[in-house]
């Protein structure tokens, strides 16, 4: 009993050691669709997450943010910008624009989850030396992702305008923005989407040595489809309305039925 209440006392102290160390930095803006988020350079997982609030709100459990004893006194220089934050990000606004750069280099991730209001449209880009992993949930305005490594989103609208050279790409809709068209692009990553079952779309499938799998009905499209050489295959949907081009080289392409 006396070991169950140390090893409790231990993990608690941990629990709240972990708490107090988190550090937070908000951002106010408009929360409407006018509003565009960037964000840059960003490594490690990127976990990013919508609401019906007002405020970006960035949280970092990084120990990689406290300064060195001896650098008590002096600033941290960067080369992409300065850290007007206190937790490694350089923060710009202007209007309706709000650019994010992770100052960090690519090997001291900054373990940053973020909180983004619903409505802003959201753009994504960082090199290829960044182990940046991707995923968003709950937005409803228009995504723009480039990257090399994996998106994963979840309960969004689109518009989607998405690249990723070896990472594999997974989305889950909510319901469909049909403002603009959706681009959807890998190179040897796999693509996975779940579209609402009622979606009106004109489909573009393209691939060159991977597989399409799909429970919507393909049965006339698929007639003019080649044993060799990569296919593409158009498909209209419900009637057609807005164009969905989902394209990879290599990897495979899964459509399925949502709700």
């Amino acid at each position: 009993m006396k070991k169950l209440k140390i090893c409790l006392t231990a993990l608690l102290i941990l629990c709240t050691a972990g708490i107090l160390s988190a550090q937070e930095y908000k951002i106010t803006t408009q929360n409407n669709k006018d509003g565009r988020l960037v964000l840059k350079d960003f490594s490690d997982e990127l976990p990013i997450e919508g609401y019906n609030g007002t405020d970006i709100i960035i949280t970092s459990t990084s120990e990689n943010l406290t300064p060195p004893a001896k650098a008590k006194g002096l600033k941290p220089i960067f080369p992409a910008g300065t850290d007007n934050t206190g937790i490694g990000l350089d923060v710009q606004k202007t209007d309706n624009l709000i650019t994010i750069t992770c100052l960090l280099p690519f090997t001291q991730g900054g373990d940053y989850k973020i909180k983004v209001p619903e409505n802003l449209s959201i753009e994504i880009t960082s090199g290829c030396e960044r182990n940046n992993d991707i995923s968003i949930q709950n937005m409803k305005n228009e995504i723009d992702i480039k990257s090399c490594h994996n998106i994963d989103l979840k309960n969004v609208t689109g518009p989607l305008v998405l690249s990723t050279i070896s990472g594999d790409i997974n989305i889950t809709y909510s319901n469909i923005n049909t403002a603009k068209s959706s681009s959807i692009n890998s190179i040897s990553g796999e693509i996975d989407i779940t579209l609402p079952v009622k979606t009106a779309t004109d489909l573009e499938l393209r691939t060159v040595s991977g597989a399409i799998y799909s429970d919507f009905d393909f049965t006339e499209t698929q007639k003019n489809l080649k044993k060799i050489g990569g296919n593409d295959m158009n498909y209209t949907l419900n009637g057609g309305g807005f164009k969905l081009s989902i394209a990879s080289v290599s990897g495979t392409i899964y459509l399925r039925k949502g709700n």
